[in-house]
């Protein structure tokens, strides 16, 4: 079974451009999380101190940088949800339709 999708010239603009922003944003913030040792979010703040953890594993980083990392965290996670959404919408309005072709 294979599937082709048709976008709108609306559909293209809204997607490609939302696609353009999110995905080199989302990049950077998991490069920053591997650069730092984890990210905020899985983190924590005990007595003034600010740690980004990953995989069960923990850094003590500055109160500066762990707002950053927690804020890019929420940026990064809401601009996939903001993609998803936005298919999700087009397809709902016709905007993006599929097509599935069965056979060889």
């Amino acid at each position: 079974m294979t599937r082709t999708q048709h976008l709108s010239k609306r559909a293209k603009w809204i997607v490609y451009t939302t696609t353009a922003i999110v995905f080199p944003n989302f990049f950077a913030f998991v490069i920053g999380s591997i650069l730092l040792g984890g990210d905020a979010l899985n983190g924590y703040v005990k007595s003034g101190h600010f740690f980004v953890c990953s995989h069960g594993s923990c850094s003590e980083v500055s109160a500066a940088t762990w707002s950053y990392s927690y804020w890019h965290a929420i940026a990064a996670m809401a601009g996939i949800v903001l993609v998803m959404l936005e298919v999700a919408t087009l397809t709902y309005l016709k905007e993006i339709t599929y097509e599935h072709k069965y056979g060889a």
